[in-house]
């Protein structure tokens, strides 16, 4: 969750290096609709820090979207644009 945007090909299925750099904390990735709140579109696996994990991300239509830690929503989330 270190850019606060990122850009995604639309309609191709793609991949997330999620490097988890926090220490015994869990995190994870999921993406929603629109924002934060709207429906799940991706849900990562969720698992402690330090340690990586590659997400296999099936396409998305073009279009805004959230990703969000679940285990902590408001303040690791980001926009991804789709495009």
């Amino acid at each position: 969750f270190e850019q606060a945007t990122v850009d995604v090909p639309a309609d191709k299925d793609f991949k997330i290096d999620f490097d988890n750099k926090d220490p015994g904390t869990p995190h994870n990735v999921i993406i929603h609709t629109a924002d934060a709140n709207g429906p799940v579109v991706f849900s990562g696996e969720t698992f402690n820090g330090v340690a990586l994990r590659v997400y296999d991300v099936p396409a998305l239509a073009a279009g805004v979207y959230a990703f969000v830690c679940s285990i902590h929503p408001t303040t690791m989330v980001g926009v991804m644009n789709a495009k």
